[in-house]
């Protein structure tokens, strides 16, 4: 098991030099969600993170309802190149009326965004949100999952994936160097296995 962080411009201006020192091993960045909505802090907290040695992947904020190839496009245009990080994630929490359009609209963004990076992304999601909105899609599984379900208790299997690849498993950690409380994550594996996700 590997620990890890998630976070946006939402947790402030952050003092990277201070984060990792051995406890922290990777760190997912937003990068923009919707139609056009970029993460102010995206590239800053990209470079730094690298910097430090941190291993690095960034995320989208899917919006189902919206025009899927316009936030495609955004999602590449603000990321630029994903080589040396870890594959894109794809976060699954904004809902719309339409199941069928939903599933539609979800595996249409994950089926570009793969042939446009070369691998496939992580499906961001709760247990909540895919039983509710995607129960019958059994595709789930052909993508890594990372869980969100924060607690202590490891969490019950979510059809159609034996297991997960990432859990969220709080969003209220403080960490020195970060003004607000940021999501605290483990990825299911060695270092060595983490590492080898790294898009060459």
């Amino acid at each position: 098991m590997v620990t890890g962080i998630d976070l946006s411009e939402k947790n402030g201006s952050i003092e990277w030099s201070r984060i990792g020192k051995g406890d922290i091993y990777f760190a997912f960045i937003k990068a923009s969600e919707a139609l056009d909505t970029v993460d102010s802090q995206f590239n800053n907290n990209l470079k730094a993170a690298q910097r430090s040695g941190i291993l690095t992947g960034a995320y989208h904020w899917l919006h189902p309802g919206l025009h899927v190839g316009q936030q495609l496009d955004t999602f590449m245009k603000t990321v630029k190149d994903f080589r040396g990080q870890l594959p894109p994630v794809v976060c699954l929490q904004t809902t719309m009326p339409s199941l069928d359009e939903m599933e539609k609209n979800i595996k249409a963004f994950l089926t570009l965004l793969e042939r446009r990076v070369g691998v496939k992304p992580i499906i961001f999601t709760s247990d909540t949100f895919w039983k509710t909105y995607l129960p019958q899609s059994s595709w789930g599984c052909d993508y890594p999952l990372w869980i969100d379900n924060p607690g202590t208790f490891w969490p019950a299997q979510l059809w159609p994936w034996a297991g997960w690849s990432f859990w969220q498993n709080s969003y209220q950690i403080r960490l020195p160097g970060i003004p607000l409380n940021l999501g605290s994550n483990w990825f299911n594996g060695t270092l060595d296995e983490l590492r080898s996700m790294v898009i060459q």
